[in-house]
């Protein structure tokens, strides 16, 4: 009796530690719910109290919002420009934060950034808006890398592949590369079509530079896309290599319906394998699941990762791209993981960790959108002014361009900074615009000029005015004064509007980059025949030591050439095949690019290229494949 008292006293206490140790296990896991239930409370209370202040809940897709951009007023529907969810061009016209904007005289919201590369950017929204997913618009670019500056500003980034060209299939992969916390830039370091295929090529390029995602387009035909991620280097001697964060995938092709991630089945186990007489190995220690060789891809399931959609087989290489993955990579540190819950019944240990799972992945989703808004709330600041006196409108020899006071005194010791210093500035104009604060009535029960130009119809109406023909020429004579008053005030610049705009241009990002918004821009780019030009009035209004600012050096100053003669440009694409004449496998069109500076033909990309189709037109030069990053030879 007593052995079984003392069972049953074993048994109980063995259950209640069991009931104790999966009740404080399920608390870790309402804590950690309730903590960022909290957190995303707070967030979206703080994006309530902002919408109630600065938003206006009245907006529409069609919506048509007319926009200052830098003097430039450029239309466009609301859907259009904010089309592009969870960039900050989508969150400035969302209609969250209307009140906030800095606004002109016409009540238009004012952008202090070149107006051509805007269009550009409006244009091709445009367009977008009209294309299918797999046949989406080039995105614009301009002259010196200004263009790429603007697009990061608006948080636009694109991605320079010929193999992912569905939006979809990025976000998938960025998506499955921030689970595991190795999300960042893909930065394209090898393109066969760029580099040549081979796997001395792959190991040239991709050896030793951090994690990489690598991506297949196979020679199927209808389509197939597939490829690996390690965030273990490809080192340049053979060795088999762990890569607890290693994964296949799928985007297209092998029947499946959807874009599929193939995990590692250990995460401790051997991942990858660097050999140098092959492209990227994806294995075990026994068995292979991907290896590229050559102009080939061979195929095999049962290895190192789940569930792959292919049996055994090889497969021809149409494209191949790797990217390097720049971000803050968190290493792997197993005192910092939450250990899988193990000391409960199969079916309770695999609840628990997949709810832990689900946890991870809502606090890392949580930390982007805190992020994600904070730089909203500085890049709508950067945006923001209550004064609309802080626009400045310029006569620049009759081309009319705006900017913002602090954009012409980002260069504290240059004139332009103590012409519109406001501590020392009187207004400069054309003296014609009305001073209405000036004019206030003589009699307590006239109206002031603020009154007059708000009348309406129904206002003079009530002021006593009956007859309707007198009522219309009223309503057009305020109408007219109150355009007249609308007109800012603007400033007579006696320069070139090419040079002045060169300087505002680089002034622009120039103050971006002050306040963290955008990197330290280059001296601007300058076509050789106004360089001289450009000196003098860069000279003018940047005396002395601050001239270099916008000029460095007299080696530095960059030259965008326009032809006139453009044959001699093509002179000088045939002498770059010419000055080679042992390369037998066509030239890069880097390469030709290059020579052409060599010689003195400072063009740009897009006058070489169409030098280029002249020449393949005319049957003198033929392309190995197709396309200018491909390689060419002379015919």
């Amino acid at each position: 009796m007593d052995q079984l008292q003392k069972a049953e006293e074993a048994l109980k206490a063995a259950h209640d530690k069991r009931e104790s140790a999966y009740d404080v296990e399920i608390k870790k896991l309402d804590d950690v719910k309730r903590g960022l239930l909290d957190r995303l409370h707070d967030l979206n209370e703080k994006k309530k109290q902002c919408a109630a202040v600065y938003g206006d809940i009245n907006v529409s897709d069609d919506d048509l919002i007319e926009v200052n951009v830098g003097g430039k007023i450029i239309s466009a529907k609301r859907g259009v420009l904010c089309q592009m969810q969870g960039t900050r061009l989508e969150a400035l016209f969302s209609g969250a934060w209307d009140k906030k904007l800095l606004r002109d005289s016409c009540g238009r919201i004012f952008l202090d950034v070149n107006g051509d590369c805007f269009q550009a950017i409006v244009d091709f929204l445009n367009e977008l808006a009209i294309s299918a997913e797999d046949e989406q618009p080039d995105p614009p670019w301009k002259d010196g890398g200004e263009m790429t500056q603007i697009f990061t500003y608006f948080g636009l980034h694109f991605f320079p592949s010929n193999i992912i060209k569905q939006s979809s299939h990025l976000n998938t992969i960025h998506q499955w590369l921030h689970e595991d916390g190795s999300d960042g830039d893909l930065k394209l370091i090898y393109s066969s079509s760029r580099d040549g295929l081979s796997n001395e090529m792959f190991y040239d390029k991709c050896g030793n530079v951090g994690p990489t995602l690598t991506v297949f387009e196979l020679d199927e035909g209808e389509g197939c896309v597939i490829g690996g991620y390690t965030n273990t280097p490809w080192q340049s001697t053979s060795a088999l290599m762990t890569a607890n964060k290693a994964f296949l995938f799928a985007l297209e092709g092998f029947g499946i319906t959807s874009p599929i991630k193939m995990t590692l089945k250990d995460a401790n186990g051997i991942a990858v394998q660097s050999y140098p007489g092959h492209g990227p190995i994806f294995r075990n220690e026994d068995r292979i699941d991907m290896y590229m060789t050559d102009s080939y891809v061979t195929l095999k399931s049962g290895g190192a990762y789940e569930d792959t959609p292919w049996q055994s087989e090889r497969k021809d290489i149409k494209e191949m791209e790797v990217y390097q993955v720049i971000g803050e990579q968190r290493s792997f540190n197993p005192a910092n993981k939450q250990p899988k819950v193990d000391q409960f019944t199969k079916e309770i240990n695999e609840a628990i960790n997949e709810k832990w799972k689900a946890l991870r992945a809502l606090k890392r989703d949580l930390t982007s959108l805190e992020e994600r808004f904070k730089d909203e709330q500085q890049f709508i600041e950067s945006l923001s002014s209550e004064d609309v006196k802080d626009i400045i409108t310029l006569n620049v020899s009759g081309t009319v361009m705006a900017t913002k006071r602090a954009t012409l005194m980002v260069v504290e010791d240059s004139m332009l900074a103590q012409q519109f210093d406001d501590t020392k500035w009187t207004e400069q104009g054309n003296g014609n615009s009305p001073k209405v604060k000036e004019w206030t009535p003589d009699d307590e029960n006239d109206i002031n000029g603020f009154e007059l130009i708000a009348l309406d119809k129904d206002g003079l109406k009530m002021l006593g005015v009956e007859r309707v023909g007198t009522i219309c020429l009223l309503s057009d004579e305020i109408k007219s004064l109150k355009e007249k008053v609308n007109q800012d005030a603007v400033t007579l610049i006696e320069h070139s509007p090419y040079c002045f705009g060169k300087i505002l241009d680089y002034l622009r990002l120039k103050r971006l980059q002050s306040i963290n918004l955008a990197e330290e821009p280059a001296p601007p780019t300058v076509c050789e025949s106004q360089q001289k030009r450009f000196e003098k009035v860069v000279q003018y209004y940047f005396p002395g030591e601050t001239s270099t600012i916008l000029l460095g050096s007299a080696d530095s100053i960059m030259a965008e050439a326009r032809f006139d003669d453009p044959e001699s440009l093509k002179d000088a694409i045939i002498e770059s095949f010419q000055r080679r004449p042992n390369q037998h496998y066509g030239l890069f069109f880097e390469e030709i690019f290059a020579d052409c500076h060599s010689q003195g033909y400072y063009a740009t990309e897009l006058e070489v290229k169409r030098a280029m189709q002249h020449l393949r037109d005319q049957g003198l030069i033929v392309s190995i494949d197709e396309g200018f990053r491909l390689r060419w030879r002379i015919n």
